[in-house]
Formats: C-alpha cells, sequence, structure tokens
C-alpha cells in the first residue's frame, strides 16, 4: 500500500515546464562569418549569457535564414559567460576550446541569425533584416563582427568591426584571430 500511495503522490505532481527566456537574456555577441586567416571556411559564432544565472542551452536553436547554419544548441553557459560555437572542427579557433561544433556556412553577403530557446521564443537575432553584414570584414584580415552593447537589441548601429587591437585566441596556423 505504501508503494501505491508514493506512486500516486509521484504520478500526480505537476510536470516542471519549460521557462520562456526572456529578450537578450543571451544573445548572438560575435560572428566570423568570413572565416580566419588560415581558413576562410573556419567560422564561428559566440553567444554571451547577460543574465545572473545560468543558462540550459538545450533544446535552444540558432539558425540562419536559408537554413544552413541550422544548429540545435546543447550544454549551458553561466552568468556573464560566454558560448564559442566552431565550424566544423575545434581548430577555428585553435587555442580556445569550442563549446559546441556546428555545420553549415554563413553567406559572406550577409544573412540573418535567429537564436530561440527550447519552447521556439525568439531571444535574439544577429542581422535580422537578412541584409549585408553591418561589421566584420573578408580577406586578407577576416575581422569579426562584434556586438557592440550586448544588453541593446540587435540593429546594424549595434555592431562593430574588432579593431585589430583587442583580440583572443589563434587560428589553425598561428594567426592571431581578428576577433575576442
Amino acid at each position: 500500500i505504501l508503494l501505491l500511495q508514493r506512486a500516486l503522490i509521484v504520478t500526480a505532481s505537476p510536470a516542471v515546464s519549460p521557462r520562456s527566456a526572456q529578450p537578450l537574456e543571451v544573445v548572438i555577441n560575435e560572428i566570423a562569418w568570413s572565416g580566419t586567416i588560415s581558413n576562410s571556411n573556419a567560422e564561428w559564432i559566440e553567444l554571451k549569457n547577460n543574465s545572473a544565472i545560468t543558462v540550459d542551452l538545450s533544446g535552444w536553436r540558432l539558425y540562419s535564414g536559408d537554413s544552413s547554419p541550422n544548429i540545435t544548441l546543447s550544454g549551458s553557459i553561466t552568468p556573464g559567460g560566454f558560448f564559442l560555437l566552431e565550424r566544423t572542427a575545434d581548430t577555428t579557433v585553435n587555442d580556445v576550446p569550442a563549446d559546441q561544433l556546428y555545420t553549415g556556412s554563413l553567406i559572406d553577403g550577409g544573412e540573418s541569425l535567429t537564436l530561440t530557446d527550447e519552447i521556439s521564443t525568439v531571444v535574439d537575432t544577429a542581422n535580422g533584416d537578412g541584409g549585408t553584414w553591418p561589421a566584420g570584414t573578408g580577406a586578407p584580415n577576416r575581422y569579426s563582427m562584434e556586438r557592440i552593447d550586448s544588453l541593446a537589441p540587435d540593429i546594424d548601429l549595434n555592431w562593430a568591426t574588432n579593431d585589430g587591437l583587442t583580440r583572443n585566441g589563434h587560428d589553425v596556423g598561428g594567426n592571431p584571430i581578428n576577433g575576442t
């Protein structure tokens, strides 16, 4: 009887529903849409957690307007922390471990990126209008596109090209990454 009572209590307990993330809780913070000096295909994307809690990214999606890339995220991101997505191999930013690898390429001419939580609520966008990238450069130096204010919405004026002075990491060829 005791086991039956416990079973009834367990089955009667309400299910925990996923909470909807708030806009800009996690943002698309930096995009290396043109790759690195060593490899134009070595693209990477950085997310930033603006909240005071660890965010479980399980089931979140990051996808482009043409569905390539279309990434189902996994893992978590600590308060104020960053989450590095590297295309195809963990050698894109050779001396910084990727939090997750992905496939699919970004269009150098520009496209939109959308970040949604596990219940498909749009949390953030990058280049939401889908036009040319508002910042960053292609060959030869391949500077990343960086969000100026991570608490401000995605508008073209809130993106800047890496300044070439503040840089972190090296590509597979040992060249400094023109990004942070």
